[in-house]
């Protein structure tokens, strides 16, 4: 029997205790540092980002301004007299078709 009465004792006093362990969010956890068996989605592949926009830079037009040439007066004596017998001829022209008129001036 003398047996009998620490084992009551130690039995009552895990009864009393039990209900004031499990008071407001007490929690226990045992880890061993293992992680546990995760299973997740299949891998996430995003599409490579657009290549940038491609920028062509047309130049500007270059104005490079000649080299002024003179000529002498004698070249413009030439074409003055040129100017002056094509205007002649064109004279004779039209006065041959509008006027029937046919002499050598």
């Amino acid at each position: 029997m003398k047996k009998i009465i620490p084992i009551v004792a130690l039995m009552s006093g895990v009864l009393l205790a039990g209900p004031m362990a499990r008071a407001g969010g007490v929690d226990l956890s045992i880890g061993i540092g293992v992680p546990g068996v995760v299973f997740g989605g299949p891998p996430v592949y995003y599409a490579p980002p657009p290549p940038p926009p491609r920028v062509v830079v047309v130049p500007g037009p270059v104005y490079v301004p000649g080299v002024p040439y003179y000529y002498g007066d004698d070249a413009y004596e030439h074409a003055t007299k040129r100017w002056r017998k094509q205007q002649e001829r064109a004279w004779k022209a039209y006065r041959h078709a509008n006027y029937g008129d046919d002499d050598e001036d």
